[in-house]
């Protein structure tokens, strides 16, 4: 999951650097968690420093790093002769059933007369995995700066060493983006957007298991995946100003693949200033539709050309619900230690419901509820 994250954070670098002035100078810090009902759960902090370096360059690093446990990564089965979940040098039991990422990030921003180049590159390593990424992008602003075009490429190139196999894959993904920026009125902003994906390589989980039955017998297998997925998507965004103190942004995206995978996306955000602007509290709903995989299938009989169990492979629907707080400094004035002009303290709480049509693999549940906590502050300097 927090490769995925990852992944958003690059692309989301690509799609909001449309402002033709650098950030603020500012170190922000955040504590990150996620619980589900399959028994996962990731911790994630991370801090990143942006800092200018002339008038018109900025340079921003970030570190993250993440622990990861999960039941069916302490499950053992006999896939292919290997036992799952042990390590495969020692035997016994696997010695590193909570993976432990670190992820380090360097990126510059350029501007360039009226537009905008960035640079971002991020690596990341694990036990089992490791992943350099590099994103560009490119936005310039025309017709008095009510519209902007934006470009972004990102390019990942990945390498999978499960500690339960003596092989190593390689995975790389090209992913290109484009958008188109209105002003539309005093009130109203849209954007429209375009994606395309090209991913090669090891694209199935190896520590899934695929069960073969045979009569009373069941034997296990490793996923087999195509070793090619290009994937497509279009939406469109708005904000549109209610009143001089609230907005509301609504949202949709629609994606469609070659392994016939389809979905939907619909959200809504509202967002509003209360006590005299020194607080936003937002409101979101997310809603998710989608087809399952071609190929996918919760009962096979035989060694097929394809195996997968993958749930995000799987028909499904999903609604993910969003509480957001971001706490100006000020707004302590009479509390000396939490004041401080300088400061923002921010506070997320998302609640995630997803149900399959088909059960899960290991948890055997067709719903998940999962639970995203995220605590942090932004500091100016």
């Amino acid at each position: 999951m927090v490769r995925i994250l990852t992944l958003f954070f690059l692309l989301n670098l690509v799609s909001i650097s449309t402002s033709q002035e650098l950030s603020d100078e500012e170190i922000q810090a955040n504590f990150n968690a996620y619980f589900d009902n399959s028994r996962v759960g990731i911790v994630y902090p991370s801090v990143s420093l942006t800092k200018n370096v002339g008038e018109n360059t900025s340079v921003t690093g970030r570190y993250l790093v993440d622990v990861i446990s999960a039941a069916s990564m302490k499950s053992h089965f006999e896939v292919d002769g290997v036992t799952s979940a042990t390590s495969k040098d020692e035997g016994g039991g696997d010695n590193t059933p909570d993976e432990v990422r670190h992820e380090m990030g360097i990126g510059v921003t350029q501007i360039l007369g009226s537009s905008t180049f960035s640079l971002n590159g991020l690596y990341s390593t694990e036990h089992d995995y490791t992943s350099k990424t590099l994103a560009l992008s490119y936005a310039i602003p025309f017709a008095k700066k009510n519209s902007t075009i934006q470009v972004g490429l990102v390019r990942s190139w990945d390498k999978v060493f499960p500690q339960v196999r003596s092989w190593k894959r390689d995975k790389d993904v090209t992913t290109f983006s484009g958008s188109f920026s209105q002003i539309l009125s005093k009130r109203l902003i849209a954007q429209f957007d375009v994606w395309y994906s090209k991913n090669k390589g090891m694209l199935s989980d190896s520590y899934q298991v695929v069960e073969i039955l045979e009569g009373n017998s069941a034997k296990f297998l490793e996923p087999k995946h195509p070793n090619e997925r290009s994937r497509k998507a279009f939406g469109i965004r708005t904000n549109y100003k209610l009143t001089d103190i609230s907005s509301v942004q609504i949202g949709y995206r629609y994606y469609w693949d070659d392994w016939k995978v389809k979905s939907n996306t619909i959200n809504v955000f509202y967002q509003r200033y209360l006590s005299n602007e020194k607080i936003i509290l937002g409101l979101g709903v997310r809603s998710y539709f989608q087809s399952k995989a071609e190929f996918f299938s919760g009962n096979y009989t035989g060694n097929e050309e394809f195996l997968a169990v993958d749930s995000k492979l799987s028909s499904q629907f999903s609604l993910e619900y969003q509480v957001k707080m971001i706490l100006d400094g000020a707004y302590f004035s009479e509390n000396s230690f939490l004041y401080n002009e300088k400061i923002q303290y921010n506070a997320k709480f998302n609640f995630y419901h997803r149900k399959t049509d088909i059960a899960d693999w290991h948890s055997n549940y067709k719903n998940l509820y999962a639970y995203i906590i995220s605590f942090g502050l932004r500091y100016k300097i």
